[in-house]
């Protein structure tokens, strides 16, 4: 008796046959593909979308951070405030009305400012309106303080931030011992700061970091521990935050990140959540899907054709597909695009990565861009400052050019805040930012460097170029004419230049550079300000 696949193939004409074959071929060879895909692109979409998802959560607690940061140094700059320090010595009304009143606190950034003294006695107390109307008392920032300082008392000069809820919201606590302006002398106090992050701050925070989240109080549907069998991911480590750790949880249609905030005494606070949809992977789920539909129509219309060229057409493609792929997600380099040479449905799924490639090499130029430039001013930032410096320090290794940089201060800037407000201040950093930006080259680099100092970077310019540079900057801001009643130097903004050129630095590096460009610079605020001074030889401020 022959066997019974045998009766069959005896029963069909030899074309019967070989179409037979060819779909038992064409089956295995349907599933040896979809193996190979499920391998290779798969975990390459998973790994991208897993990056991509701690990128964006990396994002979101990272602007949290900086919110601690931006009070820091508002705080910070208070308590080395000689007109604070004379007021704790020796209490001034008019200084409390003018800074802790109400007309104040109502232009300022901040919710509530405290002062106290070495006892631990309120000298001083201002405070606006919370989200929901709630007004702070004095006892609600001293509560949540006092534990936090039987434990680490207060640094002279030393800056804390944490977070912690103050009349119920939210809000950014930071504090600083109060010290003379030239950080000597005893500390006479504490200077306390909260900021509440309200509705509107956390919007701002999510459009900054192109990414929605969600803040959920502990309790009972959210305990401060996650439950078991969640993804526990290492940060970065954060300067004000205290934990590093994200949890996330992966389920078939979405992505769930979720962080810990700690108050500033490190208890549980609340949780931070964030949630995406992972459009990479099911976009390649479809992609192969269609992939496979497509090459079963095709491979049945072409039959024996399809046969013969399947390992010319579909396996060596899969597998250089599966390379590039590869390649480009272990580099990076999401600029780079797969070669679209194909009309066919391997050419459609590269096609359908390139455009993903290009979506994710879109969102990180961005991301880079947001990165390099002062929000502010629009101009680059210490970042993109630092990077070209090292940049430009390199080339000057095999290019003997010189190499100038401008350090800028505005004279007077927290007088002109203090009279005429914040928003005018930004605004004066704005038109500065503009003019440094109309007046260089295009191989000069402007940026801010922090508050109201400003860099400019001038490649080849050696130190005659870089005065006249100077001298053309400060023409500049006085044809602007901005009006500065309250300075001391002059009755409109101005400017205090130091210069270094590279030849007088022979060794240190970019720190070294700069910091000769500070030592003139002082000396051109020491010297009166409204002025420009280079750094010489010897280490000895050339004025």
């Amino acid at each position: 008796m022959r066997p019974p696949t045998r009766h069959l193939m005896a029963g069909l004409g030899i074309g019967s046959r070989i179409v037979l074959v060819f779909v038992l071929v064409f089956v295995c060879m349907g599933g040896l593909g979809l193996l190979l895909m499920r391998n290779s692109l798969l975990p390459t979409f998973d790994n991208m979308e897993h990056g991509f998802a701690q990128e964006s959560a990396e994002r979101v607690v990272s602007l949290f951070d900086q919110q601690l940061g931006s009070v820091g140094n508002l705080n910070r700059d208070w308590a080395y405030w000689d007109e604070l320090y004379q007021h704790m010595q020796r209490r001034d009304p008019a200084f409390a009305r003018s800074n802790l009143g109400n007309e104040s606190m109502q232009s300022s950034s901040l919710h509530a400012i405290l002062l106290v003294d070495l006892q631990g006695r309120v000298a001083g107390f201002g405070a606006r309106d919370f989200s929901g109307g709630a007004q702070a008392q004095a006892q609600d920032l001293l509560a949540p303080l006092q534990h936090r300082w039987a434990r680490f008392p207060v640094q002279a000069g030393g800056t804390e931030c944490g977070l912690a809820r103050v009349a119920y919201a939210l809000s950014a606590v930071c504090w600083t011992g109060i010290v003379q302006s030239n950080g000597k002398g005893p500390t006479v106090g504490t200077v306390v700061m909260a900021r509440e992050l309200d509705a509107r701050a956390l919007k701002s925070m999510a459009q900054f970091a192109g990414v929605t989240f969600t803040l959920e109080q502990l309790g009972a549907n959210h305990p401060a521990t996650p439950e078991q069998g969640v993804l526990m991911w290492q940060l970065p480590a954060f300067q004000y935050l205290p934990k590093s750790e994200l949890y996330a949880e992966f389920s078939k249609d979405s992505m769930a990140m979720q962080y810990l905030l700690l108050d500033l005494n490190e208890h549980p606070l609340s949780w931070v959540r964030i949630r995406l949809h992972r459009d990479l992977m099911e976009q390649g789920q479809r992609v192969m899907v269609n992939v496979l539909l497509q090459l079963a129509v095709v491979a049945l219309a072409t039959g024996l054709v399809l046969l013969m060229t399947v390992h010319w057409w579909l396996v060596r493609p899969i597998g250089r597909l599966r390379g590039a792929v590869a390649d480009i997600s272990a580099t990076r380099r999401w600029e780079q695009t797969l070669a679209y040479d194909r009309p066919d449905e391997i050419g459609a799924l590269t096609q359908g990565i390139n455009s993903l490639l290009a979506v994710l090499h879109e969102q990180v130029g961005a991301l880079e861009a947001l990165s390099s430039t002062d929000a502010l001013t629009g101009i680059a930032n210490r970042r993109q400052f630092d990077e070209r410096l090292a940049h430009e320090l390199v080339r000057l290794g095999r290019h003997s050019e010189p190499l100038s940089l401008l350090m800028l201060d505005v004279d007077h800037f927290k007088l002109y805040n203090d009279h005429y407000g914040h928003p005018a201040g930004d605004d004066v950093l704005r038109q500065l930012g503009a003019l440094l930006r109309a007046s260089c080259r295009q191989q000069d680099l402007p940026a801010r460097l922090g508050g109201e100092e400003f860099g400019l970077l001038l490649p080849d310019t050696d130190a005659a170029g870089a005065a006249a540079m100077a001298d053309k900057l400060m023409k500049a801001l006085a044809a602007l004419a901005i009006g500065h009643e309250h300075s001391l130097t002059a009755p409109q903004v101005t400017v205090s230049i130091g210069i270094v050129t590279w030849p007088w630095v022979q060794d240190g590096g970019a720190a070294e550079f700069i910091a000769q460009a500070d030592k003139a610079l002082y000396a051109a605020k020491h010297g009166g300000r409204q002025r420009a001074c280079v750094y010489g030889a010897a280490g000895v401020p050339r004025l």
